[in-house]
């Protein structure tokens, strides 16, 4: 047997670390002295330690490895480990073609990938005014006590405007009740006149195709800070008098 030094050099790990895996019940030497605490190990136990260190090498958790030392399946773990890492590599690979985008368009405006939770939403299709057509939807939202306390938007593509809702609202001919499903997006903002938002539309759509994405379904439009009239009685945050006070992001989701 050997002493928990001369097995550590041995084995090409501290002491230190072997006396960790022992309290965390992961590797435990084959006797302890009583008298003196002493730990011994074994060097028949070199492959148990090489699994370990092998597993612990490719970024696999203590847990997981522990739930392998009292018999789960190896394959199992590995196939979880393998998927853990592709995804950690997408990542990555993203991120250095997001970095490349900015070094080639420094000053250019910030782009985020970012999840978006589900959306209950009052929806309204557009025909005539845009301003027209959120004032009445707000005034029906508004009307029927359910506006949540977030931003509106509009799904251009679709010729859409929507308002949050708390829940369900009654129907009309023009107004559904709808949830805007989850997703990741891409997504940007715009300060100012609306008229600048069509550039940061493109800007968006070149970012995306350049980082190697895909949109999964129409850009979404969300009005951050906008002009709206008294009697609707939104959030004063959100609303000011301004064209150059707006703020509107812009959401490409993306796979």
């Amino acid at each position: 047997m050997f002493s928990i030094g001369a097995f550590a050099r041995l084995a090409g790990i501290s002491a230190k670390q072997l006396r960790a895996y022992d309290g965390l019940g992961l590797f435990r030497p084959v006797w302890v002295d009583p008298s003196s605490a002493y730990r011994y190990y074994s060097p028949a136990q070199l492959p148990e330690l090489r699994r370990i260190l092998a597993l612990r090498q490719l970024g696999m958790p203590i847990e997981q490895i522990g739930e392998l030392a009292s018999g789960g399946d190896l394959r199992v773990a590995l196939e979880r480990r393998r998927a853990e890492l592709e995804r950690e590599r997408q990542l990555v690979e993203e991120r250095l073609s997001a970095l490349e985008i900015s070094v080639a368009d420094a000053g250019g405006p910030d782009i985020v990938v970012r999840p978006v939770g589900m959306e209950p939403v009052a929806v309204m299709s557009l025909d005539g005014s845009v301003a027209d057509a959120f004032y009445a939807l707000e005034s029906h939202v508004r009307d029927n006590g359910r506006r949540a306390h977030r931003p509106p938007g509009a799904i251009p593509a679709r010729r859409e405007i929507f308002v949050p809702v708390t829940g369900p609202i009654p129907d009309t001919a023009r107004i559904s009740y709808r949830r805007l499903p989850a997703c990741r997006v891409a997504s940007v903002i715009h300060r100012g006149p609306y008229a600048g938002v069509n550039a940061a539309r493109a800007a968006l759509v070149r970012w995306v195709a350049a980082a190697g994405l895909a949109p999964a379904g129409p850009m979404r439009t969300l009005y951050l800070q906008f002009g709206a009239e008294p009697e609707l009685r939104l959030p004063p945050g959100w609303v000011v008098t301004r064209d150059d006070q707006f703020v509107t992001e812009l959401q490409q989701p993306v796979v």
